[in-house]
């Protein structure tokens, strides 16, 4: 069983991996194959220990899942768009790939900001082709030489940058954020006002405002849940959750083995946005009853303290996972992801494995004996973006 706590977060048709040095991230191309990449996570913000502290290492986890996370589901989505296009499954008229794209794009915006942290933990994935089953007998050939170098050209789809990458992914992150302090912060508490005359000023108009926001965090994920192409996401959800129970458990990394696992891990981000809520509603409550316009600026202001005292919450609750009365208090967190994750295809599961290996492989380590090495080949290998390693040096497993 691995020493080191993997965790990651489904993407557009794929799983992303973290490691102790680096991440992994595995897609199911258009074409049924599986390309996949790697990225150090040992480099510039991310190394500075002095961000490693106590209250302010949660904040950068959670800068880094939002920056790095949203990053690689607007590279995956281009994958997929793109990928289409070039296999003439684009619709005629539709504008080809930047059409695609631009719908994939709306359906992350609602999906990348709470969403997104429900789809992280140890860990969702959406394809426009509704085929959940086609990758998995697609045939996919090995593209690696001995030395893990990629051997074939690097196509467009592979690539997934346009001219407008980088305004694709601060415009989504920054609408994502705005959407979710809007709507899970300031919109619970402009609707908890109008039960004052019932419930009065004080300790009955925090329960209520908590009450709703609840209601509300509850509410989106059940929405989310019955889109089709965010239900795909979930499924990948679930694959990345069963994989690492494998590896946590000590089998070997393969879809029989994962099978024998639930959908739902303890150290979900689903969990985390659990505790978000809990100490939002307590946090929130201290600030009392004030005037509008400083209850309107606390909701904001105290989200980085809200997320820095969850993150150690949930540190705490790790370490002590052992004990009933732990696993009883962080219940509503497994309960939760009964609506964030869903049982996967075997394709699925194959994607999240071989994201997993190539997050093991990239921290150096050994995969465990038995584990299936997938068919798969580097993500555009010819054109790699600054800080970003896709693993020329980390080898193949062998086919």
């Amino acid at each position: 069983m691995a020493s080191f706590h993997y965790g990651g977060q489904a993407l557009i048709e794929g799983v992303l991996m973290r490691g102790r040095n680096a991440l992994a991230i595995a897609l199911r191309h258009p074409d049924g194959s599986i390309v996949w990449a790697t990225e150090r996570l040992d480099l510039g913000l991310r190394a500075r220990r002095a961000l490693k502290m106590p209250f302010l290492r949660g904040l950068v986890v959670l800068y880094d899942t939002l920056v790095t996370g949203t990053r690689w589901l607007v590279r995956s989505a281009t994958v997929q768009a793109v990928g289409l296009e070039e296999q003439g499954a684009a619709t005629p008229g539709s504008g080809g790939a930047t059409a695609a794209l631009g719908g994939l794009l709306r359906t992350l915006t609602l999906f990348a900001g709470p969403a997104l942290c429900a789809a992280t933990g140890p860990g969702a994935g959406v394809g426009p082709t509704g085929d959940a089953e086609s990758g998995g007998d697609a045939g996919p050939t090995s593209y690696s030489d001995p030395d893990g170098a990629a051997s074939t050209s690097t196509s467009a789809a592979e690539q997934g940058l346009g001219k407008g990458y980088q305004v694709a992914v601060g415009g989504m992150l920054l609408l994502s954020l705005v959407l979710g302090i809007g709507i899970f912060f300031l919109l619970p508490l402009l609707l908890a006002q109008a039960t004052a005359p019932v419930v009065g000023r004080g300790l009955g108009l925090q329960l209520s405002e908590g009450v709703i926001r609840v209601a509300i965090f509850v509410g989106y994920l059940l929405l989310m849940s019955r889109m089709g192409d965010v239900a795909r996401t979930f499924q990948y959800h679930g694959a990345e959750h069963m994989s690492i129970h494998a590896m946590e458990g000590g089998n070997p990394l393969t879809v029989e083995a994962a099978r024998r696992y639930p959908t739902a891990h303890p150290r979900c981000g689903t969990e985390f946005l659990v505790v978000v809520v809990i100490v939002s509603i307590l946090a929130f409550a201290l600030v009392g009853s004030q005037s509008p316009l400083i209850l309107l600026g606390s909701r904001v202001l105290l989200i980085p303290i809200i997320a820095a005292v969850s993150y150690e919450i949930l540190q705490l609750g790790a370490r002590h996972r052992d004990r009933a009365i732990v696993r009883w208090l962080w219940s509503p967190g497994i309960w939760v992801q009964a609506i964030t994750t869903k049982q996967p295809t075997d394709d699925m599961i194959e994607v999240a494995i071989v994201s997993l290996e190539r997050a093991i492989i990239a921290d150096g380590g050994e995969l465990p004996e038995g584990s299936t090495a997938f068919a798969c080949r580097r993500l555009n290998p010819e054109s790699t973006p600054v800080g970003v390693d896709f693993g020329s040096s980390f080898g193949t497993p062998e086919q």
